[in-house]
C-alpha cells in the first residue's frame, strides 16, 4: 500500500495497547505507545486505573481495566507502612507456611498472568465498544498491541465472542518485554533453576528431564489457565495447544511453551538478538527484534535534576567513578542489594560515588540506616537520566534494567532471585557484559565482600576491560536498531 510515511493520519488503524498491570511491563509498552502517538498514530492504552495518570500524561488515551483485571501493583509489591508486609507476601504466606522462590513465582503466575483472563476479555470488549462509539464509521479499524504475558488475546484467538456489531481487530502484535517463554530442546523452562547453556547430548537430556518435571509441577497452573480461557468464552484451547505440540514432535503441552504468542501476526521482542541463546529451533518467522525502547525525555523534578548534575560533575570534573544500584519496582526490600552495595563501597569515599534508587515515589530507607558520605539515595529516578553518567550498574536483573544497561553500554553487577531474574543473571554473565554474584544477601558479610570485589573488577583498568568492551558492543547493536521504525514496519502491513 506504499510507504507508511505517506499515509494520512485518518487512514491509520487505531492502536489498542495493553499490558499486565505491572510497572515493569507497562513502562516499555507505554514508551512505544507514546512514541507512535507522537508520530500520528491514534493510540489507546487499556490498563489499570492505578497507572491512569502516568498513561494519560503521555497523550495516549487511557481506557480502564474492569473488575479484577484492574489490579494495583503499587500496593501489591510495596509495603503500606513501616514494618508491614506486602500484599504479595500475604498471598504467598496464605498458601504455604514456608514459601520458596518457586512458591512466589507461581503466586505471580496466578495473580498476574492467569486469574484475570476473563476480566481482561471483558475489558477488551468494553474497550472495542468504546472505540466503536467514538469512531462509528465502518472504516475504524483496530490493531491490538498486547504485552505478551498478559495472555490478553488468548480467549479471542480461541473463539471467545465480542459484543454484537463489534468487528474483530484487523491485526495483532505481541510485545515481548522479557525473555520469551518458548520451548526448546536447548533451554529449560524460563523460571526453572537456570543451568549453564550448552548444546551437548548430555545437556539436552538434562533439559528434557527438567521439562518433564516442570510439566508435572505446573499441571495445576496449566489447568487454571485452560479454565480461565474457557470462562472467557474460548473453546478447545487445551486441545489446540496439545495439537500444536504434537505437530512439533512433542508428546504433550507444558506451561510456558510459547502459548502466549500463538495467534499474533507479529512478535516484537525488546532486546538485541545476540543477547539470546541460539537454539536448534531458531526464532519463529513472525519474530522481530526491536532493540532498546525509546529513551525517556521526561523533564526531571528540580531536586532530581540537581542530583544528576552533581553526579555528572563528580564524574567529569573530579574523576570519580559512579555506581548506580537499583532493585526495580517489584522486589524492593533494600536488604537484598541496595544496603549491601552502600556498605560495600562505603570505604571508597575518595574515588567512588554511589546512587541508590529505591524504586517507588515516596520510598525511604529505614530510619536506623546510616548512609555514608559517598552515597546518594533517591526514591525514584529514570534510568535514562542517570545511566549516561554511570560506570557500573548494580541491579537485581529485572529484564527492563538489563536492557537499560545494554542501551547505555554500562557494565553490570547482577543478583536476583525472583520471577525471571535468576535466568537474566545467568545470561548477563554468559554474554559477558556483567558480573554475576554467587552469594545471597542472606550471606551477609560474605555477600558484601563479593559485591565490593565485583564492582572493583569492573572498575579496574585491566580486569574490567573485557566486560566494558562487551557492554559497548551490545550498545552498538541496540543503537543499530530503530525500535519505533521496526514496530511501524509491522504496522504498515495493516495500511
Amino acid at each position: 500500500m506504499g510507504s507508511h510515511q505517506k499515509v494520512k493520519r485518518g487512514d491509520k488503524p487505531i492502536l489498542l495497547f495493553t499490558s499486565i498491570p505491572a510497572t515493569g511491563h507497562i513502562t516499555p509498552t507505554l514508551r512505544i505507545a507514546s512514541a507512535l502517538h507522537a508520530r500520528g498514530w491514534p493510540v489507546f492504552y487499556l490498563g489499570p486505573t492505578a497507572h491512569k495518570a502516568t498513561i494519560s500524561a503521555t497523550g495516549v488515551q487511557f481506557l480502564p481495566f474492569l473488575d479484577d483485571a484492574d489490579f494495583n501493583d503499587l500496593t501489591y509489591f510495596v509495603p503500606q507502612g513501616e514494618g508491614a508486609i506486602t500484599e504479595k507476601d500475604a498471598v504467598v504466606q496464605g498458601t504455604t507456611s514456608e514459601p520458596t522462590w518457586r512458591d512466589r513465582v507461581f503466586s505471580d503466575f496466578r495473580e498476574f498472568f492467569i486469574s484475570a483472563i476473563p476480566a481482561r476479555h471483558r475489558s477488551l470488549c468494553a474497550a472495542l465498544t468504546h472505540i466503536r462509539q467514538l469512531f462509528p464509521s465502518s472504516s475504524a479499524r483496530v490493531v491490538v498491541v498486547a504485552e505478551s504475558t498478559s495472555n490478553f488475546l488468548l480467549p479471542l484467538f480461541h473463539g471467545a465472542p465480542l459484543p454484537p456489531s463489534i468487528p474483530k481487530p484487523i491485526g495483532s502484535i505481541a510485545l515481548s518485554v522479557m525473555i520469551p517463554p518458548l520451548r526448546s530442546v536447548d533451554i529449560p523452562p524460563l523460571v526453572s533453576e537456570p543451568i549453564e547453556f550448552d548444546t551437548t547430548p548430555a545437556y539436552r537430556e538434562r533439559v528434557a528431564k527438567i521439562w518433564r518435571d516442570w510439566e508435572t509441577e505446573t499441571r495445576g497452573l496449566k489447568e487454571l489457565l485452560v479454565e480461565k480461557v474457557e470462562q472467557a468464552g474460548g473453546k478447545d484451547f487445551a486441545k489446540a495447544m496439545e495439537t500444536r505440540e504434537r505437530e512439533k514432535g512433542r508428546e504433550s503441552w507444558a506451561l510456558l511453551s510459547g502459548e502466549c504468542f500463538v495467534g499474533y501476526n507479529y512478535v516484537c521482542q525488546i532486546g538485541v538478538e545476540s543477547w539470546f541463546y541460539k537454539t536448534e529451533e531458531g526464532w519463529p518467522a513472525n519474530w522481530r527484534f526491536v532493540g532498546a525502547v525509546p529513551k525517556s525525555v521526561r523533564v526531571l523534578e528540580e531536586a532530581k535534576q540537581a542530583l544528576v548534575d552533581e553526579v555528572k560533575l563528580a564524574r567529569e570534573k573530579e574523576g570519580k567513578k559512579v555506581v548506580v544500584v537499583a532493585q526495580g519496582t517489584v522486589e524492593i526490600d533494600p536488604r537484598h542489594l541496595i544496603l549491601p552495595t552502600i556498605q560495600a563501597l562505603g570505604g571508597r569515599e575518595e574515588d567512588t560515588l554511589v546512587v541508590a534508587i529505591l524504586g517507588h515515589r515516596g520510598r525511604t530507607l529505614p530510619k536506623d540506616v546510616v548512609v555514608p558520605a559517598n552515597a546518594k539515595v533517591v526514591d525514584y529516578l529514570a534510568y535514562d537520566a542517570i545511566l549516561p553518567h554511570t560506570d557500573v550498574f548494580v541491579s537485581n536483573a529485572g529484564y527492563g534494567a538489563v536492557m537499560h544497561g545494554i542501551g547505555h553500554g554500562v557494565p553490570m553487577v547482577v543478583a536476583g532471585e525472583e520471577q525471571d531474574k535468576k535466568e537474566n543473571v545467568v545470561r548477563v554473565q554468559w554474554r559477558g557484559h556483567g558480573v554475576k554474584l554467587n552469594k545471597s544477601w542472606r550471606d551477609d558479610k560474605e555477600y558484601v565482600k563479593e559485591l565490593a570485589e565485583a564492582v572493583g573488577k569492573i572498575l579496574d583498568e585491566e580486569e574490567g576491560r573485557e566486560v566494558r568492551k562487551r557492554a559497548m558492543e551490545l550498545k552498538e547493536e541496540a543503537d543499530s536498531i530503530d525500535c519505533i521504525k521496526t514496530v511501524e514496519e509491522c504496522l504498515s502491513s495493516y495500511l
